[in-house]
């Protein structure tokens, strides 16, 4: 009988050690890097938005809402690469200088959602970029 309460301690930490590895597996997707940055100058045209995740991103519940000065949000049709499935790409025409953001939300494979924004500025062509 005495046997049985000294496997005990080792179960419960073996449980526990075992729900730790398997916590980043079911954490939810962060962002990593955008292009543009947060608070960068882009030139008017067309422009690359780039989202890199550090975890397998879930087409279904991600979005992407940009919005620019006019206020109207505008959806992006944007999802994984086959190859790339922790990166979204979307290629967007912003003609019109002024602030935008970026409104993000990724969900992941076997995990909840998260959400965050990009602020961005575009300028005119001719009036250069910041970096």
């Amino acid at each position: 009988m005495r046997h049985s309460f000294s496997i005990l301690p080792m179960c419960l930490a073996a449980g526990l050690f075992c729900l730790g590895l398997g916590r980043s597996a079911w954490a939810n997707p962060s962002l990593v890097h955008a292009m543009p940055a947060a608070h960068q100058a882009v030139a008017a045209g067309t422009v690359t938005i780039r989202l890199d995740f550090n975890a397998v991103i879930d087409p279904f519940p991600t979005r992407l809402v940009l919005l620019g000065p006019s206020g109207v949000p505008q959806l992006l049709l944007a999802s994984p690469k086959d190859d790339e499935q922790q990166v979204i790409t979307v290629d967007v025409p912003l003609t019109i200088p002024g602030d935008y953001v970026l409104q993000w939300r990724a969900g992941g494979k076997g995990s909840g959602t998260s959400h965050g924004d990009v602020p961005f500025r575009v300028v005119a062509a001719t009036a250069g970029v910041a970096h």
